[in-house]
């Protein structure tokens, strides 16, 4: 068996058992995260850290990157950037 008929065959299961271990690999580690913290701090303390956390990254983290894409995206990808007087 040649490599382009080995690739034909097993290149879509190899691409998404690659693909699956990434993304099981990113959940892992923020389910380790959120273990290590619950078990550094406690329960109470460690879930008010996570807790703090999540607000924080759903509001104000939210809003500046939102804000930072938009000047990024304006100064990039304006059509007309460069011929206005």
């Amino acid at each position: 068996m040649d490599f382009a008929l080995f690739m034909e065959r097993y290149g879509y299961k190899i691409l998404l058992v690659i693909m699956l271990s990434i993304v099981f690999g990113i959940i892992g580690i923020f389910v380790g995260a959120v273990f290590v913290t619950l078990k550094s701090y406690g329960l109470y303390v460690g879930g008010m850290i996570l807790i703090v956390t999540a607000i924080y990254a759903f509001t104000v983290r939210r809003k500046y990157l939102q804000s930072y894409g938009d000047a990024m995206g304006k100064y990039f990808y304006d059509p007309k950037q460069g011929k206005r007087p």
